[in-house]
């Protein structure tokens, strides 16, 4: 998770494609007028209100009235982080929706706090900051489709696997997860739990070592990280033993950690 906070003249610059195609964006914006987007397409946005938006959608963002200078909040969302169906997610693309109750209030106050000059989080909370960032914004995009009401309606075992997966999703940082502590965490057998990852064409194990490649690789690529080293980043999501990340990184990726690091233009840290 990342945010940037933009300002005219530079907001299309600044926002630029993440490279991530399972990535969305939040964006708030705190003063305007702004439009977003491209001809026909183009969207305004007035102070207040939040918008989903597709990274790998084109666009371009300008000052809707000259007088009064936008300024946006973006909040960058992986993809995985984000426990509601894409189909629900590519319905609220470019559809403003004003902060002023509910969870979008709470996050667009909390966006606010984080981009405040008062704002001071060190690495060690950096994680829990942006899990709570990650909380609200599915609360609030949440709140704002049916996809509720789908999720009850879902068949149990599908709602059961997605609740596991948001389970491993915040427990990628301990090394003792498996599917022995996953399956007792939800009160089910490790056969049932290999069965219902079966049913999704994934293993646990798979999709736990999925999950860890992805936290690493946006570690590695993350400027506050730089002076990290590399045993640091990947024992915070789960590898204790270099050689098996170095290896499961480049079947993954296709190269190493270290060359992954270099060439994003990121200086490693103290090995």
């Amino acid at each position: 998770m990342r945010l940037s906070v933009l300002c005219f003249p530079a907001l299309s610059s600044l926002l630029a494609r993440s490279g991530d195609p399972r990535g969305w964006r939040l964006v708030l914006v705190s003063d305007g007028p702004l439009t977003l987007g491209r001809g026909s397409g183009a969207i305004r946005l007035e102070p207040g209100q939040l918008v989903l938006w597709d990274p790998w959608e084109p666009f371009d963002a300008a000052a809707a009235d000259r007088a009064r200078p936008p300024r946006a909040m973006v909040l960058h969302l992986p993809g995985s982080a984000l426990s509601l169906p894409h189909h629900a997610l590519r319905g609220l693309v470019a559809r403003p929706v004003p902060s002023d109750s509910g969870p979008a209030a709470l996050l667009a106050r909390f966006l606010e706090g984080l981009a405040g000059p008062a704002a001071a989080v060190d690495i060690p909370q950096a994680t829990w900051v942006g899990r709570a960032a990650v909380d609200l914004a599915v609360a609030f995009l949440s709140s704002v489709t049916d996809v509720l009401d789908d999720a009850a309606r879902l068949p149990r075992q599908v709602a059961l696997l997605r609740e596991i997966k948001t389970y491993i999703d915040r427990n990628l940082s301990d090394p003792d997860l498996s599917p022995t502590t996953i399956a007792a965490a939800h009160h089910i057998s490790v056969r049932y739990l290999h069965h219902l990852f079966r049913q999704d064409e994934q293993t646990v194990g798979g999709f736990v070592r999925e999950r860890r490649l992805e936290s690493c690789r946006a570690d590695l690529t993350d400027p506050c990280l730089a002076g990290q080293s590399m045993a640091v980043i990947r024992a915070r999501w789960g590898f204790q033993d270099a050689a098996v990340f170095n290896r499961a990184f480049k079947k993954e990726y296709g190269i190493t950690p270290g060359e992954y690091r270099r060439r994003e233009g990121v200086p490693a840290g103290v090995r």
